[in-house]
């Protein structure tokens, strides 16, 4: 048996229980890579990641040729990753245009 058996489902549920607040960036990435990598590590991916943008802000941030750029990182982890991003920010305008102003 692996040490890395599992690790999804783990990763998975401690997210489920937990949220995000405990999580480190490098796990943060990998929970978003299983959803475009379905049965490969996302442990190597996300380390090249962030090896390369240093932060998870800067893999978000990065244009999709610059994703590619990282050894395994194809069009459909860049286009998750990118999208990712672009809802994100249609989200905070939503919000922003739903928001009760102070009265004053």
């Amino acid at each position: 048996m692996s040490i890395h058996e599992g690790h999804r489902q783990r990763l998975k549920e401690r997210f489920r229980k937990e949220g995000l607040d405990g999580f480190d960036d490098l796990y943060v990435l990998e929970l978003l890579l299983f959803y475009c990598v379905p049965r490969k590590d996302t442990n190597l991916i996300a380390h090249r990641l962030l090896n390369r943008f240093g932060s998870l802000a800067g893999v978000l941030d990065a244009n999709p040729r610059e994703l590619e750029s990282v050894e395994e990182v194809g069009q459909n982890i860049s286009g998750y990753l990118t999208l990712l991003k672009a809802v994100w920010r249609r989200y905070e305008v939503q919000q922003a245009k739903t928001e009760v102003p102070l009265s004053t």
